[in-house]
């Protein structure tokens, strides 16, 4: 409740900078967005932390309900078109309206933003881009839950002290409880976590062991099953594709590079 409230607001308060009937400014317009959405970004911050590294599955289902109604929200601010008319003229301006070289750099930063997600195409364009944008939101999910998954069941039993060789203490007593966790007492456990796998790497005398630990990892959303991702990574690239040639761009890279580069 408390991120569909966040997500109201950050709406109406967008409909609101739209719908001025004041001429754009940088004040009314590039930094009342700036100042739009606070509920959203203190409960967003929240959620990214459940995501991240508390993720369970009473949260899994949340995550799968919220993601494309989240990329639907932004399909709906960035296709806003008297909003961005109003970006589009504070940009026209930039140079000559009295702008600090950091106000100019937000206004370019948010027009960019904005035709970049689809802003000056047509009708048709704008609703298969957010078509797009939602599945992709969909499948981005899918595909982290998965390796959390093979990450949450995979694991490596070791049995005996031969197979510590190499690990320091502290190691070794991560491995023990772990172990314990899991209900083998008495062994030690390497997780199919990078936390648990990098310093086992890192340590080990044991090139078998450490070939294991490292295919386990690498092999996350690779081993068949309902938690594989090999489908998904195929539809993952096909609507990318898609979506750059929509927004005119040779390529998902492309696209993806345009406002991280210095271009010369």
């Amino acid at each position: 409740p408390a991120l569909e409230a966040g997500m109201a607001e950050q709406l109406a308060e967008i409909e609101k900078i739209a719908g001025n009937p004041a001429a754009p400014t940088f004040e009314n317009t590039i930094a009342a967005m700036e100042r739009s959405g606070r509920i959203l970004d203190r409960v967003g911050a929240v959620y990214g932390v459940w995501s991240t590294s508390m993720n369970g599955p009473e949260f899994q289902q949340i995550e799968r309900e919220m993601a494309p109604k989240l990329a639907a929200l932004a399909d709906r601010i960035f296709q806003n078109e008297k909003l961005f008319a109003r970006i589009e003229a504070v940009y026209g301006t930039r140079e000559s309206s009295g702008l600090t070289p950091e106000q100019q750099r937000l206004v370019w930063l948010d027009y960019t933003n904005f035709v970049r997600a689809g802003a000056k195409l047509d009708g048709p364009a704008k609703k298969r881009l957010s078509e797009i944008n939602q599945r992709l939101a969909t499948l981005f999910t899918q595909f982290s839950q998965n390796v959390l998954a093979d990450e949450t069941d995979y694991v490596l039993v070791l049995d005996s002290e031969a197979d510590l060789a190499g690990l320091p203490p502290s190691l070794r007593a991560a491995a023990s409880a772990a172990a314990e966790s899991r209900g083998h007492a008495g062994k030690w456990a390497i997780l199919n976590t990078r936390s648990s796998m990098e310093p086992f790497l890192t340590y080990s005398d044991r090139r078998d062991l450490r070939e294991k630990v490292w295919r386990m990892f690498v092999s996350r959303g690779d081993n068949g099953g309902a938690t594989d991702n090999n489908a998904i990574i195929s539809e993952i690239l096909q609507l990318r594709a898609q979506r750059a040639k929509l927004l005119g761009f040779e390529t998902h890279a492309h696209w993806r590079l345009e406002n991280a580069m210095a271009k010369n």
